[in-house]
């Protein structure tokens, strides 16, 4: 299904699971795959044979940032690296003046602090050439829900539960699922505090409950490999569960109503956020707003949470 020119040259950042899953929908929405970044030129050229095998896409291997950057010139980059490599690729990009689209969180590292947090969310947001999309695609799913609840007023209570596969293990687990829930909060809230923060952790489940705009909310999440993979949304105990099938041009996504027993149909939201920064990079004038307040109030949340007040 292609529908933007093809003028559009990307490179992705990043070589493993999610980057070729990124490979894969911009090449289906029309978009030039043209260079991949590894950490190593083994991994790189690993990668760039992945892409052709698996997709088609003729991609130059790079394990060296600059010279990816000088050789293929990019006109927009795709960061799928782990997170504590992403603010300094956010900046290079933004300096070469080149759109960014991240994977959540959009910067975090071992031993990061509030203060870090801060300085580093200052520099992305006063940068002269700031063209930043994050990952938070779940949101997506929050529009349907609203469209079925008819009214965002006098909700008390929000239940999200995602169980994944991943490998993440202990508060790794908040720090890769929470910007998914904060999303949701997000979209449906707008920014609020965090209060009457609690958490439970041991090696496969992060829970944690909280009080925000108002209403109680729980997150339950679990990543194991061999476990189950659920997605659950509750409202005042009105649940919105994921179902999924296919894959690729195949996929289709629906959320079960528990209260009307009836399917709603979603637009893949991995693939309606692609779509929108690939309209934002093709607009010359770029007159639309980018996507950095989402992505750093996301963030702020994931800190609230992570860190706690004493940490600032």
């Amino acid at each position: 299904m292609e529908f933007v020119n093809k003028s559009l040259r990307l490179a992705i950042f990043g070589t493993r699971g999610i980057g070729l899953v990124h490979a894969r929908i911009f090449k289906s929405l029309g978009v030039d795959v043209c260079a991949v970044l590894g950490s190593s030129e083994e991994t790189a050229l690993d990668a760039a044979r992945q892409l052709k095998e698996s997709f088609g896409i003729e991609a130059r291997a790079f394990h060296r940032q600059e010279d990816l950057f000088e050789e293929t010139k990019p006109g927009a980059v795709s960061i799928c690296t782990p997170a504590k490599y992403h603010y300094d690729a956010i900046v290079a990009s933004l300096d070469r003046n080149i759109p960014v689209f991240c994977e959540k969180p959009i910067f975090w590292e071992e031993g990061i602090n509030r203060k870090d947090i801060e300085e580093k969310l200052g520099v992305l947001e006063k940068h002269t050439k700031r063209k930043i999309f994050v990952n938070t695609c779940s949101a997506s799913f929050m529009d349907c829900v609203i469209d079925a609840i008819g009214s965002r007023k006098n909700i008390t209570s929000f239940y999200f539960k995602f169980y994944s596969q991943g490998p993440h293990v202990r508060s790794d687990i908040g720090l890769d699922l929470l910007p998914h829930g904060l999303s949701l909060l997000l979209r449906l809230f707008g920014p609020q505090e965090i209060k009457k923060l609690t958490e439970r952790v041991d090696t496969h489940n992060y829970k944690c409950s909280f009080s925000y705009a108002e209403c109680d909310v729980v997150f339950d999440f679990q990543e194991l490999p061999s476990g189950s993979k659920d997605f659950v949304i509750g409202i005042d105990g009105r649940t919105f569960t994921r179902i999924q099938d296919g894959f690729g041009v195949t996929y289709r996504v629906w959320l079960e109503d528990s209260k009307i027993g009836e399917k709603i149909r979603c637009e893949d939201p991995f693939e309606v956020y692609i779509r929108r920064f690939i309209k934002y990079c093709q607009n010359a004038l770029q007159k639309e707003e980018d996507c950095f307040e989402e992505a750093a109030a996301n963030l702020r949340l994931a800190a609230e949470i992570l860190l706690g007040r004493e940490n600032k």
